[in-house]
């Protein structure tokens, strides 16, 4: 993966020197493998999300019963901050050939999820508990069909779309996810200041639950760079197959310098699904049937960041690279894409 925290620094946006702790956070992010020459299967996706500012104690933002949930306590002034998230989210599966109208049984199916969803997060400099709610509807009610069109057609970005009378019928999902990080060695926390090389090494895991995916997730992450941020790697994954988080910590003293910061990040990691809706198969919109295809078990992946920024903007870029290739688990095509997101402090 690469994540590229980026800060643009428009004067109007700092011409106040708000605490960082204080400002909530907007988020966009766009999900796409045509960056990488390919436009099939994980065919793109989007989502928008609001993040809280950073608290000491739960009940400054939220009912305090959050914090009796295990690995969500705030731990009073000057420990762990906690946040909460909301986001909306849209994502497009569609098989390799975008110009047959015809089903295509041995492809990857046409699907759209739409979605929106809610998480919590708890952490500092050595630990992270998150968890997410997350609701949706899988066929024609996710408007997949319609931006699709619109992008290929309307603004003529590619192949116009033929099958989509194929695709997956309306299904209503639900999934909770659970992550947790842990790091195994860090700097001196005086070296996460802006200019100083800093780096460290941290493991974690994910696990979900539910109808839109079921799976399990193990992970090794490694940061440095010369203004390392102290927290966690920001890792945007798939609508639904992640967390919406921000990871990185302020500290009980944040520096509201507005420095450039730069950064990289490399995680390694392997994801067993056991369930994963859109390739699943199922009844299509227009009475016929797809069958399943197969799924990642336990795949590697190489997720590769660098990260670039001046406070209040943010902008991430992320890789995603699958360490076997497309004939090793039985596909005509690379499954890799990228991923760009760009966040705005307020």
């Amino acid at each position: 993966m690469i994540g590229l925290v980026a800060a643009g620094g428009a004067p109007a946006l700092a011409e106040s020197p708000k605490d960082p702790r204080a400002r909530h956070m907007i988020r966009f992010e766009f999900d796409n493998d045509t960056f990488l020459g390919s436009d099939d299967v994980f065919t793109a996706a989007w989502s928008l999300q609001l993040h809280s500012p950073a608290y000491d104690t739960w009940d400054e933002a939220a009912p305090s019963f959050f914090g009796a949930v295990p690995g969500l306590g705030d731990d009073g002034k000057g420990g762990r901050v906690v946040r909460w998230a909301a986001g909306v989210s849209q994502m497009i599966v569609s098989p390799s050939d975008l110009s047959i109208a015809e089903p295509q049984p041995h492809d990857s199916p046409w699907a759209g999820i739409l979605g929106v969803y809610a998480s919590l997060s708890s952490y500092d400099n050595r630990r992270l508990t998150a968890a997410q709610l997350y609701l949706g509807c899988m066929g024609p009610c996710s408007q997949a069909e319609d931006v699709q069109r619109f992008v290929h057609e309307d603004l003529g970005r590619g192949v116009p779309p033929k099958g989509w009378d194929n695709q997956l019928d309306t299904k209503i999902l639900g999934n909770l996810n659970v992550a947790g990080a842990y790091k195994l060695w860090a700097t001196p926390e005086s070296s996460y200041v802006p200019g100083r090389w800093a780096s460290d090494l941290a493991i974690g895991g994910q696990i979900g639950l539910g109808n839109l995916a079921t799976f399990a997730r193990a992970q090794v992450e490694f940061r440095f760079g010369p203004s390392l941020p102290m927290g966690f790697t920001h890792v945007p994954d798939a609508p639904g197959l992640g967390i919406a988080l921000d990871p990185l910590y302020p500290g009980s003293a944040p520096s509201q310098t507005r420095s450039w910061k730069a950064y990289a990040s490399v995680v390694v990691r392997s994801t067993y699904f056991a369930y994963l809706a859109p390739a699943e198969g199922g009844k299509t919109e227009n009475g016929g049937f797809h069958p399943g295809v197969g799924i990642n078990h336990g795949q590697p992946e190489l997720l590769i960041g660098l990260h670039i920024g001046r406070a209040p903007v943010a902008l991430h870029v992320t890789y995603y690279r699958y360490l076997l290739g497309p004939e090793q688990i039985g596909l005509g095509n690379s499954l890799d894409w990228a991923n760009i997101s760009f966040e705005v402090r307020f």
